[in-house]
């Protein structure tokens, strides 16, 4: 690889963090692969094991998990540690690598999935979930399954995939691979009968015949069978069974699979990150990393930058969980309905790039479930107006809302409305939640996203 692409690409990452440009998590990527097309699989063919994770939801949390417990095997990995998902943040986490570094954990963004498993030839490939998002982006959800499908049935054989058996998709996406393990949730009191009006995948993949559901945990996910041929959600690998949901404080439950089981606790609130620890459970299992290492590793894990994230602002505990579709969205609703007493609500919402210009996805959130358990209801984003019109017609005072535009005066409204040791929930889109990480950072009451470890 050319010695000057290589050094252009780095001296970028530095001029970027140095002028405060942002933290050169994506430009080093994408100057060297404008130099050198295929340095990214050059690149990857220096690691011994690739592991890729990707779904709508949970790849960063997921992945996370998998990067803690390797590091309690003290596994020398590379990571996208700052989510930049795309091939250009693979790229510049690629060319930061040590040469120690054997192992890769990268999670990828689900779009760009398809193009980047024949440069990066995975010897795992974690599939979580696919839910409606970013429509404008990324189209219909049939269009990727389409596409996942083409790129499954591409696969070599040697490829280790791993699948939630609860998502119909996935679970007939992952009978077209010899190589493949599942995992799920046993039968759950958190679960329910009754389908959502949101969910996506309710129809049969191999003969478009309507699903019926035994369970539903989280949009389309679940205890499922077609009611015309014979696909049924398979009998997984790897499962998740007494679950306890501990409200903000966490989630513990048992994993187990054909060889083990052990009981798994996590500091992070909800379902959603059961699945997640489950998911990272089945992946640390088939590398071969000791139950007691995952267990430890699971433990001691702290939430991602904005996912369940705490941070303490001049003596206000903001809590961050990420809200960037329906299925997302509507899970934290109902984790934040195990908490008792009402609660201080702040609610952002961007239309950039990275979170789709298509907000009529707010529609299909279920804001009306915890409207008589909110204290204070603030709203910001540059799509502020939008989110105040869902919630007047939810049937939310309109006197009772408060509207900020900018997160300087989200923050001073904060402030002012929750005393000291106070606590407010704050459901962000994606780039309102880099817009409010970085005005916290400018005060000091946290880091820099890209300075994740």
């Amino acid at each position: 690889m050319s010695n000057i692409a290589l050094s252009l690409a780095k001296a970028s990452g530095w001029i970027s963090r140095t002028l405060g440009l942002g933290g050169g998590t994506t430009l080093p990527g994408m100057i060297l692969l404008k130099l050198r097309p295929h340095a990214l699989q050059e690149m990857a063919q220096e690691l011994e094991e690739i592991i890729v994770i990707s779904a709508t939801n949970g790849k960063t949390t997921t992945a996370r998990m998998v990067s803690h417990a390797a590091n309690e095997s003290e596994i020398s990995f590379v990571a996208n540690t700052s989510g930049a998902n795309l091939s250009s943040g693979i790229a510049t986490a690629l060319l930061q690598r040590n040469p120690d570094e054997k192992f890769g954990i990268f999670e990828v963004d689900e779009a760009a999935l398809p193009e980047l498993i024949p440069q990066l030839r995975p010897t795992v490939l974690v599939l979580m979930n696919l839910f409606r998002d970013q429509l404008d982006r990324y189209g219909e959800l049939e269009t990727t399954i389409q596409k996942w499908k083409e790129m499954i049935e591409s696969l070599p054989e040697t490829t280790k995939l791993i699948i939630n058996a609860d998502d119909p998709a996935l679970a007939y996406l992952g009978s077209l691979h010899q190589n493949v393990q599942f995992f799920g949730l046993e039968l759950t009191d958190y679960g329910s009968e009754t389908i959502p009006h949101a969910a996506d995948s309710l129809h049969c993949q191999k003969c478009d015949s309507p699903l019926i559901f035994q369970q539903v945990t989280i949009g389309h996910l679940g205890h499922w069978e077609c009611q015309n041929c014979e696909l049924r959600r398979p009998n997984p690998s790897f499962t998740g069974d007494k679950i306890n949901l501990k409200g903000l404080n966490g989630s513990e439950f048992i994993a187990a699979s054909k060889k083990d089981s052990l009981e798994i606790q996590i500091p992070l609130a909800g379902i959603h990150n059961v699945y997640n620890a489950l998911t990272a459970y089945a992946t640390c299992s088939t590398i071969d990393i000791s139950t007691r290492k995952i267990q430890k590793g699971l433990s001691t894990i702290s939430a991602a930058f904005g996912r369940n994230e705490i941070i303490n602002f001049d003596g206000i505990e903001l809590i961050i969980m990420l809200a960037k579709n329906p299925a997302g969205a509507n899970q934290n609703l109902k984790t934040l309905l195990l908490e008792e007493g009402n609660m201080h609500l702040a609610i952002l919402l961007n239309d950039r790039t990275a979170d789709g210009k298509d907000v009529s996805w707010i529609w299909d959130v279920d804001y009306e479930i915890i409207l008589d358990r909110i204290s204070s209801l603030t709203i910001s984003g540059d799509r502020a107006y939008d989110l105040a019109l869902r919630f007047h017609y939810s049937g939310f005072p309109a006197t009772s809302m408060h509207i900020a535009p900018s997160i300087q005066e989200l923050l001073e409204h904060l402030k002012s409305t929750i005393k000291i040791d106070g606590r407010a929930i704050v459901l962000p889109t994606y780039t309102s939640m880099l817009d409010l990480r970085a005005g916290l950072n400018k005060i000091g009451a946290t880091h820099s996203f890209w300075e994740e470890k």
